[in-house]
């Protein structure tokens, strides 16, 4: 027979359980489903950083456009207008300046980028085709 003393201790324990239950919860509530990758933040609100997208480059948020395509577009004397355009909709104004701000923040990092591609193209190497 159990006493009132073995009684209140499995109370307690059962009580400590439920808050770490719970505190799962939570966790697993904050963590990316299956098919979300972890997003990493930069001090540029459009501009993020996705594992295992381009690299862990940066990108523009909800696009998977790269800060560096829209640099090397820009200098290829491509307009932000004309950017917006030729991505119909998928990019906005704001994306695109916060982009170029993001590189004018970090040109030894996208300039570095931009030197590999070139690398890359010279040695022979083919971007997929997209379907």
């Amino acid at each position: 027979m159990e006493t009132k003393s073995e009684t209140q201790q499995m109370i307690h324990e059962l009580k400590e359980l439920r808050e770490q239950v719970y505190a799962l919860e939570v966790e697993l509530k904050q963590m990316p489903s299956g098919n979300q990758r972890p997003e990493f933040l930069t001090e540029h609100p459009h501009i993020i950083r996705l594992q295992g997208v381009h690299g862990g480059r940066p990108i523009v948020r909800g696009t998977g456009v790269s800060v560096q395509t829209i640099v090397a577009l820009f200098k290829q004397n491509v307009s932000p207008e004309q950017i917006v355009e030729d991505y119909d909709g998928d990019l906005t104004f704001a994306q695109v300046y916060d982009a170029l701000s993001y590189y004018y923040d970090h040109p030894g990092e996208i300039d570095q980028y931009l030197e590999e591609n070139r690398a890359a193209l010279e040695q022979g190497w083919q971007p997929p085709v997209s379907s």
